[in-house]
């Protein structure tokens, strides 16, 4: 039998679209193997990106190995010893701890000048880089990925042995692969500005909780001697479905909380409160297909606790990398050959990530907002006496300590104890005054009203709420007997 095969010509073995750093990190670990890879950006470099600038210890350790960290630049910018958290009339100041297997404390990196590092070694180490141009669709044939490519009024295509989607949130070979746009349900929305001569301390981060805006947080986060990113994330999709202006909620957080006003001092804003959609991870989202992979934001690999992508982009651009080495090599780029990327993706993150979601799920009602931001006061509390306790909350946050370290036994214990603490005082507090406990009793009865209220007229909100964490909880739970099986026990 005579069989005839198409005989293909490849412009490169990978096509790249977006050339941030899962984009360019992925194009400097396969050009570093020989591999002719051709990254596709619809700016040119160097070009800013909106985002928190925060590079915590883990991503730093992929920058190490990539050699940008030993450059005067990298020497140059902001490191980040301390991280406060602030509610209300509380707060707490956390020295970071840095575990010996990596090599920095969290930094503070403009995107312009991060995203631009990792382009160059790239760039140094063999990737051709089309700027101004976008990927505008692809098609996947026998043996064949062709990128649709538009370059100003150009429109070309480009044939390469697999393509991958490292566009960002709003990614058009994602929306492809999967047949859709993400979920709104999975998003959160960013908004950032930058502000000049604030005050110091410049080794610290501060980050700030607030009812109107749970869930979510706003930030401070110091670029230099005296200047600042700062910005708010929060969840897109909350219970009841209540409008806010996030621009605006940002504008009153700067004008009328007295923390950040005392670190703004004189300082003023340099250009305008820019925003960004972020969309975070959903297990039910393809990243992988024939000859396709998604990485970065846009398989996305974002923290929905803490808003960092730019660990996960660096994390999945090198797991991308071994497996597309691989199977280049094996020459078998099908879905069944880049399950490696897959598998990794999910034992790596897959419970982390679970756990995350299900976290955020619970103050997406916002019914209980007032319930939410007591738990955090009382953490807050708990971290000013226990600094092993401190050290977790900070580590989350600054990206070094996964999620689910704080589910353990003694970290919940230690929540609980101090709630009861809290109640204990509240209640000798409330004896001691006249008319305190019957006071107390009134704002009781108020806000347990005003709740039932709320359950009444969004009835079908809270039933789908519900629905949703327990659908939430059930994954979790899964992932803790996956565990638990793998090790035995």
């Amino acid at each position: 039998m005579l069989i005839v095969r198409t005989l293909n010509k490849y412009d490169c073995d990978v096509l790249i679209a977006g050339g941030g750093p899962a984009g360019s990190g992925l194009a400097f670990h396969l050009a570093s193997q020989g591999y002719k890879v051709i990254v596709v950006d619809a700016e040119s470099f160097p070009r800013d990106k909106v985002c928190g600038d925060g590079v915590s210890p883990i991503a730093l350790a992929e920058l190490q190995a990539m050699g940008i960290t030993q450059t005067e630049k990298f020497a140059s910018t902001n490191e980040i010893k301390q991280v406060g958290l602030f509610i209300k009339n509380d707060k707490v100041i956390i020295n970071l701890s840095k575990p010996d297997h990596l090599p920095f404390h969290a930094h503070i990196i403009p995107r312009v000048e991060l995203d631009q590092w990792i382009v160059s070694a790239a760039q140094k180490a063999g990737a051709t880089y089309l700027e101004n141009t976008r990927v505008t669709g692809f098609e996947i044939r026998s043996g064949v990925a062709i990128a649709q490519l538009k370059q100003g009024r150009k429109n070309f295509t480009l044939n390469a042995k697999m393509i991958v989607g490292a566009d960002g949130s709003r990614s058009v070979v994602a929306r492809q692969l999967n047949g859709k746009p993400p979920d709104s349900e999975f998003q959160l929305v960013g908004l950032r500005a930058y502000y000049e001569k604030v005050n110091g301390p410049t080794d610290r981060v501060d980050i700030y909780f607030s009812e109107e805006s749970f869930p979510g947080i706003f930030w401070m986060f110091p670029k230099g001697p005296a200047g600042a990113n700062i910005g708010m994330a929060m969840v897109s999709k909350t219970l009841p479905t209540k409008t806010a202006d996030v621009k605006q909620l940002l504008i009153n957080h700067i004008a009328r909380n007295k923390d950040i006003r005392e670190r703004i001092g004189n300082g003023q804003m340099e250009g305008k409160i820019m925003g960004w959609p972020i969309t975070f991870y959903n297990s039910k989202t393809r990243i992988i297909g024939d000859r396709v992979l998604l990485a970065g934001d846009a398989a996305g690999l974002i923290n929905p606790l803490s808003g960092d992508g730019i660990q996960y982009a660096l994390l999945s651009a090198r797991w991308a990398a071994e497996t597309i080495s691989h199977c280049l090599q094996a020459n078998d780029l099908s879905v069944n050959g880049l399950q490696s990327y897959q598998r990794r993706v999910n034992a790596e993150l897959g419970y982390d990530f679970a756990l995350s979601n299900l976290l955020v799920q619970f103050p997406r009602n916002r019914s209980l907002s007032k319930l939410w931001m007591t738990i955090l006061e009382v953490m807050i509390a708990r971290a000013k006496q226990d600094p092993k306790y401190a050290d977790t909350i900070a580590g989350i946050f600054e990206g070094t300590y996964p999620s689910y370290k704080a589910l353990n036994a003694s970290f919940i214990l230690n929540s609980v104890k101090q709630g009861a603490t809290e109640f204990s005082e509240g209640f000798k507090k409330a004896m001691g005054q006249p008319g305190g406990l019957i006071a107390t009793g009134l704002q009781a009865t108020e806000s347990i009203t005003a709740l039932l209220s709320e359950l009444s007229t969004y009835q079908k909100d809270h039933i789908d709420w519900m629905k949703n964490t327990l659908g939430k909880t059930a994954k979790v739970a899964a992932h803790i007997i996956t565990r638990m099986n793998a090790n035995g026990r």
